[in-house]
């Protein structure tokens, strides 16, 4: 071996171990950071992983709370020819009227069989009670005021 061959291998092993000594600072730099990093959040965020509480709460809480409507949102009447349905079950139109006092209004389906002057009654009898309703006509029915052909059943708001 030349004094120029010793001379690069001395070189490359002092190289090498340079290269050794700083993956093993920057490991011992990492693993120092990563426990900093875990006594901070058992520190701060209490025993486990942080992610939620220990399950000691009372449940008292300020603020407000969401409540629900305790009403159900509409009948549904059915007004056919020979019979008049609240919720799927035969009514009077009185028995009709109070069923939907009890809620927030009435959704009515007007078949196209159903006389004109039911509708009038049960509509005027609506009124009377001050109950919001909301009107559905068959397919094929054009509502009064549209000038379309095939409407839907679309809803109009009373």
């Amino acid at each position: 071996m030349t004094d120029i061959n010793r001379k690069r291998l001395a070189r490359d092993i002092a190289r090498d171990m340079d290269r050794r000594k700083t993956r093993r600072r920057l490991a011992a730099l990492g693993l120092l950071l990563a426990a900093a990093i875990a006594a901070v959040m058992f520190l701060r965020c209490g025993s486990g992983l942080g992610l939620g509480s220990d399950g000691k709460e009372t449940g008292k809480r300020i603020g407000s709370a969401i409540t629900a409507d305790p009403r159900p949102t509409r009948c549904a009447i059915r007004l056919a020819r020979k019979e008049l349905t609240v919720d799927g079950k035969r009514a009077t139109r009185a028995e009709a009227i109070e069923a939907c006092k009890l809620t927030s209004g009435a959704e009515v389906l007007i078949t196209g069989d159903a006389r004109q002057g039911d509708w009038d009654d049960l509509r005027a009898a609506l009124e009377a009670a001050n109950i919001p309703y909301l009107t559905h006509e068959p397919r094929g029915v054009t509502p009064p005021g549209s000038a379309g052909g095939n409407a839907g059943p679309s809803p109009t708001e009373h």
